[in-house]
């Protein structure tokens, strides 16, 4: 069961996660890119896509470093993430979804780099499909920027979880503070009531004492 919730969280997480609805909407073009009579017609638009699939591979490398930087603070700070909320528990979840998730677009990106080698002999162009292709690049880089909008957001909910952290760290150790002056009061106090008993203890022997010469001393008056 814990499991089965554990899935349906990351479900319910990721089906509006920006990173999979590039990949619903990257997967029919891909489908489409399949084709053998479309390959055949996009000569003409090679160099174009060339030229932004490296400019897309590079903002890719930009957000791999970007993770491989988010992935370095995690590890810096797994030992205070583990005494975290459950935020910063699907923080990490994010994180890792967003690493997994960069995996397949390498992958998606190796095949379109292979499909564009077998487009490099072909000479017909079409001026049509160039405008669709070029319609297409452009709603990639707006996904491009909605992930890097999602992953500055992400970097903001971790810095802010991290000043949480620091200020609750500050407040365990002033407590911390404050529970070795009371221990330091309290052995002190006991000590007072420890020698208070004590002479306490001395004083009721002292009364004992006067007691039994009153008691001799009132015997005596009897006797005179």
């Amino acid at each position: 069961m814990t499991k089965i919730q554990r899935n349906i969280r990351r479900w319910m997480a990721m089906r509006n996660w920006q990173w999979w609805k590039l990949y619903t909407r990257v997967k029919p073009l891909l489908t489409q890119a399949r084709a053998e009579d479309e390959m055949k017609k996009m000569a003409e638009e090679y160099e174009a896509t060339k030229a932004e699939l490296e400019k897309v591979l590079k903002r890719m490398k930009e957000v791999e470093e970007q993770n491989e930087m988010l992935q370095r603070q995690k590890d810096d700070m797994s030992a205070q993430l583990l005494a975290g909320d459950a935020t910063t528990s699907d923080l990490e979840e994010k994180i890792a979804l967003l690493i997994n998730q960069k995996g397949e677009l390498d992958e998606e990106v190796k095949d379109l780099e292979g499909r564009l080698q077998d487009l490099e002999g072909d000479n017909e162009g079409m001026s049509d499909k160039l405008n669709k292709k070029d319609e297409q690049i452009e709603a990639l880089k707006k996904n491009v920027e909605n992930l890097e909008s999602t992953v500055h957001k992400a970097e903001q909910d971790k810095q802010a979880k991290d000043h949480q952290i620091q200020t609750l760290n500050t407040e365990v150790a002033r407590q911390e503070e404050n529970i070795g002056k009371l221990n330091k009061d309290k052995k002190s106090l006991e000590e007072t009531i420890k020698k208070t008993q004590t002479d306490l203890a001395a004083e009721e022997e002292k009364v004992n004492q006067l007691n039994k010469l009153k008691q001799k001393l009132e015997q005596n008056i009897d006797e005179v």
